[in-house]
């Protein structure tokens, strides 16, 4: 095998959060099609998160210097590397940046799950401190030190799921309301953003925060919101000599997206969960797709104090249809409607959504990629469907919270040491 690369490639491109299922298949993708540089960025907390999850993958995943020796064996690329680098610290991200001074920085590290989110105060906290503090470390670093960098943050369209609107625009907009029979504008802001969970909560602020420092700061940035992606493979990863190489793939009830976790349901006979009445859609991509778009995207002309808002998104469907689409391939699969543990806003408008014309093209065919990848999805989960654990398929996080007793307090010696937090010791122990 040999990468499909490029005869003239044109500065690094590196990816923050080089471990994860997208980073890792968008690192891949980028080293074997365009034959630059691509630098892995990563601290693999995931792994520890999915661990307090209960979380587990469907291909057991190996280390990025593993997947980096398979890329490096299977297609003789050599322009493949890992860092590990958290993303809290100022200095760490200011080292890495001034080391390789990318030409293209793609942060798609993010804690991305909505009910790991919800399902304490700790790891709400986790969610923001890492989805947003990280953020502006590393555009601090980009500011103070690479200036020329096009900055490209992974976003998410869940941004708008608590909007009640029948029109998603790209661009900053003016608006006109009504109060007290009286006419008022808004000139130049963006859609109104609403979330219903702390994870999607720090997607918002982070497109606020790419707004705020592209002007500020004169970057070129570029603010991806990502619809929800299926799909466990892309060309480079699907054959099965290349296992090892294969992307992280969830299929538990905290990080596996929806499809995801159909498919893995169907493949051992459960039925697919669907939450409520399944009527709530959602925007969705395929994997493949999603490298496909951001091929493109990171040859996009951003000039400097630039910012940039594009939806990653091919189709739209409700989660009732995307599960009596695969019941319609297989006639024994059933659908069971579980209680909704999410809070889902249903809303009297149906949204359609701006297309950017660096992908418009990828819109024209979409039905039959959608069949196309959905065959590649079935084919590569049947492959591994021993591997599939039935006890983490359903739902354990609710996004009410049950009020209970105060705790007693404890006194304590005032002059007594406190032990520093788990968190902090973990950090200090490396």
């Amino acid at each position: 095998m040999h990468p499909q690369s490029s005869s003239s490639p044109s500065g690094t491109i590196m990816v923050l959060g080089g471990d994860g299922y997208l980073g890792w298949t968008l690192g891949l993708a980028l080293a074997s099609r365009t034959g630059r540089q691509v630098v892995l960025v990563d601290n693999l907390i995931k792994r520890r998160w999915e661990k307090e999850a209960g979380a587990k993958v469907l291909v057991p995943l190996k280390t990025p210097k593993a997947r980096i020796a398979e890329y490096e064996r299977l297609y003789g690329g050599q322009n493949l590397s890992f860092e590990k680098v958290e993303l809290l610290d100022p200095g760490a991200v200011e080292r890495v940046i001034a080391k390789y001074r990318p030409a293209v920085v793609i942060n798609a590290a993010q804690q991305p799950s909505a009910p790991f989110s919800m399902s304490s105060a700790k790891n709400a906290a986790a969610t923001f401190s890492n989805n947003i503090v990280g953020h502006l470390n590393v555009l601090w670093a980009i500011a103070g030190l690479s200036k020329a960098t096009t900055y490209i943050k992974l976003g998410s369209a869940g941004c708008y799921m608590g909007t009640d609107t029948d029109w998603i625009p790209l661009e900053k907009k003016d608006f006109t309301f009504e109060d007290h029979g009286a006419q008022h504008q808004v000139l130049q802001g963006f859609l109104p953003m609403q979330a219903t969970d702390f994870y999607h909560q720090s997607k918002i602020t982070d497109l606020l925060i790419d707004d705020l420092c592209s002007k500020i700061w004169g970057l070129k940035v570029i603010t991806v919101q990502q619809a929800t992606i299926f799909g466990a493979t892309i060309p480079e990863n699907h054959p099965e000599e290349c296992e090892g190489l294969a992307a992280r793939f969830n299929y538990d009830s905290v990080f596996g997206t929806v499809f995801n976790r159909f498919v893995c349901q169907m493949m051992i006979g459960h039925p697919l969960t669907v939450y409520g009445d399944g009527s709530q859609k959602t925007g969705l991509i395929s994997l493949a797709d999603t490298v496909e778009n951001f091929l493109e995207f990171t040859d996009l002309d951003v000039a400097p104090g630039e910012h940039q808002v594009l939806h990653n998104y091919t189709h739209r469907l409700s989660i009732s249809e995307i599960a009596q689409r695969l019941a319609a391939i297989d006639p024994s699969t059933q659908i069971r409607h579980l209680a909704n543990p999410r809070q889902e806003p249903v809303g009297r408008l149906d949204p359609h959504v701006e297309v950017h014309e660096a992908i418009a093209a990828r819109h024209a065919d979409k039905e039959a990629r959608l069949q196309a990848d959905m065959a590649a999805m079935l084919e590569f989960t049947y492959r591994y469907r021993d591997n599939i654990d039935p006890s983490i398929i359903l739902p354990t996080v609710e996004w009410s919270v049950e009020e209970t007793e105060a705790p007693v307090p404890v006194r304590r010696d005032p002059g007594a040491v406190l032990p520093a937090p788990a968190f902090y010791r973990e950090v200090a122990e490396g």
